[in-house]
C-alpha cells in the first residue's frame, strides 16, 4: 500500500473553499476578522496542512484549529508566567 507525502498532495478548489470557510468560521478571514496577517497566515498553513493529512471535513479542521489555539495559548501563558517568576525572583534578589 503507497501513500503520497502531504506535501505532494495537491488541493482542488474544493478544498480550498472549505479551508476559507474554516477560517471564516473562526474568524481569520473576511471583513470583520481582528486577526493579525501573521496570525491570519499561520491559520491558513495549519489548515493546508492538516487537510493534506487528511482532515477534510469543516467541523473536524474547526476542531483542530481550535486544540492548536488553545495549546498556543497554553504554552504563550507558560511562557509569560516563567518571565514573570524570573523577574520576581530577580527583584528578590537584590536585582533591579
Amino acid at each position: 500500500m503507497s501513500s503520497t507525502p502531504a506535501e505532494t498532495v495537491q488541493i482542488d478548489n474544493a478544498g480550498f473553499k472549505l479551508i476559507r470557510d474554516v477560517l471564516r468560521a473562526a474568524g481569520l478571514r473576511g471583513i470583520e476578522a481582528d486577526a493579525s496577517s501573521d496570525m491570519k497566515r499561520d491559520a491558513l498553513i495549519f489548515l493546508t496542512t492538516e487537510f493534506r493529512d487528511g482532515t477534510r471535513t469543516k467541523a473536524n479542521l474547526l476542531k483542530a484549529l481550535t486544540r492548536r489555539n488553545r495549546s498556543a495559548t497554553a504554552t504563550a501563558r507558560f511562557g509569560h508566567l516563567s518571565t514573570e517568576n524570573a523577574i520576581d525572583r530577580s527583584q528578590d534578589d537584590g536585582g533591579f
